[in-house]
């Protein structure tokens, strides 16, 4: 089988040999075998640069037969390195091996690409997020309520990570939320505005929380490499609460 594909992970495995986990677009997240060439050419194949990849096998651990860098090798540096060691270690800890998902080569492509362009890191991460949760489909629903009702811009909710917006009156919640939102932030999320400050503190908020609960709270270590600051606006009840900022 022969296919694009990016490598997102690499570690040793035998005297020679090397396993590589690399994202394709044909068949997904795949993990394969492969041999070094001899010491005097040894090179391990590097991230971000699109190769074509020829693999053999049923099982979920593959050979790798050829593996030939389709352009000339790139490199990232700084925050936009780091940046893109953190959407591998989301690719690596929530897909599933050889599940085909062209929309997240895709998205992972786009986002290569936009990493090194120098457009802003957040709003990027930000985007790449929602992409993957809705193609694995775990994604975030902020145009209606957990009971379907379309979502009103002047109306206050609370966010629950089991049962979504729910409309808050002002009443003591039975159980915190993981955060309180307004409707039309909620609204200008769902509509992907990244460049907005509050969509913007709201998304981080929300995905991180988000994604602690698809990992079951198994650490992400590469946010580590991250400019990490607490959040520092409003809050109820001791939760974040996202407002308009010119209502």
């Amino acid at each position: 089988m022969r296919a694009s594909a990016y490598v997102v992970h690499t570690r040793p495995f035998q005297d020679g040999k090397i396993l590589l986990d690399v994202l394709t677009r044909e068949h997904g997240l795949v993990r394969g075998v492969w041999r070094l060439p001899k010491k005097e050419a040894r090179v391990i194949p590097g991230p971000f640069l699109c190769y074509e990849v020829e693999f053999v096998g049923r099982s979920d651990l593959k050979t790798i037969k050829s593996l030939e860098s389709v352009k000339s090798a790139s490199s990232l540096e700084g925050l936009p390195l780091y940046a893109a060691l953190y959407v591998h270690e989301l690719l690596e800890k929530l897909l599933p091996l050889n599940l085909p998902l062209p929309d997240v080569f895709e998205l992972y492509k786009w986002l290569i690409e936009s990493l090194h362009s120098g457009a802003p890191i957040a709003p990027i991460l930000r985007r790449f997020e929602v992409g993957l949760f809705s193609e694995l489909g775990v994604g975030i629903n902020m145009l209606s309520t957990g009971r379907g009702e379309p979502v009103e811009a002047r109306q206050l909710y609370q966010f629950h990570y089991k049962f979504g917006l729910r409309p808050y009156y002002g009443e003591t919640p039975k159980q915190l939320p993981m955060l309180f939102v307004e409707g039309q932030i909620a609204l200008d999320y769902h509509a992907g505005k990244w460049m907005d400050k509050q969509v913007l503190s709201l998304a981080k908020e929300l995905h991180r929380n988000w994604l602690d609960g698809l990992l079951n709270g198994k650490s992400i270590v590469s946010r580590r490499l991250l400019p990490s600051q607490p959040f520092q606006g409003e809050r109820h009840l001791g939760v974040p609460i996202f407002r308009s900022l010119t209502a």
